[in-house]
């Protein structure tokens, strides 16, 4: 509209001043129409628009939404739960109750090593504190009867041994174990009858205590000592000479007896002190080594060599020149033995021993040649030998 008024005015000018050329010139000019610029402007304002370019910006929220690479972090959480490994360390412990394979050490227990010369020595090492009352006895049938590598009866001879114990035990302390025994002999011949009768003619008492004293923890090595009180009685006893016109009974003497042994699974040394106090007071040892394998679970061989010392009073059961005679102390007797022990239940064997026995002392065999003449000359070297059942429990 502007521009068609601008028209007519133009137009009625011109008409007006027609004849005024200069005029024209004037209007031809037409500045108006640079305010057309104006749309210019408005055209200006889309482009205020850009802010749109501001909305890009959220492009960069996503940047800042790295953190999602610090929640990669916590995987490092899971290498500080390495100590899960520690959790290894456990396997550790079955290497310490590796122990137990040695307890089969407990395989010492093949301590039927315990029916060797009287079951009694390694028997309490290897009875478990748990049972509190224990025993073992035999009984069997010998070719003799030999008493520290001398023949004091040469003819056979029934003879057996019963022993029952007591585990001393108290709070986890275990001070040994306290018992009884008996021993019997009956000759099966009449060569004594007539001084001490024949059917179970000696019967031996004994109350015992014993220990052993173990070195390690595995109890492998030790020391094993058992000390007792034996009264040796005989029933039939009579004297040979006589006292006031009658014959004397001598029924009873006695001794304190002290064995020690070196328990170890190699070689065991032991040594028996045997004290008559009653008649004689006279002293004997008795020392040696031994050592019990075990074939099979149930069979034992233990061989053993033992000496005998005796002081010049210990003279009873050895081949002297006669009642009251004496002869020089030293060592006695040597003696060669092998033990068999068969294990037919937990309860119930057999065993079987033999042995070589020699008189060493000059004296001794002087006696026995001169005095007695070859009746007890023939057996100052003699093999000597026995069988028969044991029981356990």
């Amino acid at each position: 509209m502007k521009k068609l008024m601008v028209a007519l005015c133009s137009a009625a000018s011109f008409c007006a001043f027609a004849d005024e050329p200069a005029a024209l010139e004037v209007v031809a000019v037409e500045p108006a129409p640079v305010v057309e610029p104006a749309p210019v402007v408005e055209e200006t304002v889309p482009v205020v628009e850009q802010p749109v370019v501001e909305e890009v910006a959220p492009v960069a929220e996503p940047v800042v939404e790295q953190p999602v690479v610090e929640e990669v972090a916590p995987v490092a959480e899971p290498v500080v739960e390495q100590p899960v490994v520690e959790e290894v360390a456990p396997v550790a412990e079955p290497v310490f109750e590796q122990p137990v394979v040695e307890e089969v050490a407990p395989v010492v227990e093949p301590a039927p090593v315990v029916e060797q010369q009287p079951v009694v020595e390694a028997a309490p090492a290897s009875e478990p504190v748990d049972n509190l009352f224990w025993g073992f006895g035999n009984y069997g049938i010998y070719s003799g009867y030999q008493l520290y590598g001398s023949l004091v009866n040469p003819e056979p001879t029934l003879q057996g041994y019963l022993e029952g114990n007591v585990n001393l035990v108290c709070d986890d302390l275990n001070f040994g174990y306290l018992g009884i025994g008996v021993w019997s002999n009956t000759d099966l011949t009449d060569r004594r009858r007539s001084i001490l009768g024949k059917a179970f003619n000696e019967w031996d008492f004994n109350i015992h205590w014993g220990k052993t004293f173990w070195f390690d923890d595995d109890q492998t090595w030790g020391l094993d000592y058992r000390t007792s009180v034996v009264w040796y009685y005989y029933p039939h006893h009579r004297n040979s000479t006589f006292v006031g016109g009658r014959s004397a009974k001598i029924d009873t003497t006695m001794d304190w007896n002290h064995s020690f042994a070196l328990v170890n699974p190699f070689l065991v040394p032991f040594l028996d002190w045997v004290h008559e106090y009653h008649e004689n007071n006279a002293d004997l040892l008795q020392f040696g080594v031994r050592r019990a394998f075990a074939v099979t679970d149930e069979f034992t061989l233990t061989p053993s060599v033992a000496f005998v010392y005796r002081d010049h009073r210990y003279d009873w059961c050895f081949s002297t020149g006669g009642s009251g005679e004496r002869h020089n102390g030293g060592v006695a007797t040597a003696k060669i033995q092998l033990d068999a022990n068969y294990q037919i239940t937990e309860n119930f064997g057999l065993f079987v021993k033999g042995a070589f026995c020699t008189t060493m002392d000059k004296d001794l065999r002087d006696a026995s040649d001169h005095t007695h003449g070859g009746n007890a000359g023939k057996y100052k070297d003699f093999f000597w030998c026995g069988a028969g059942v044991t029981v356990n429990f």
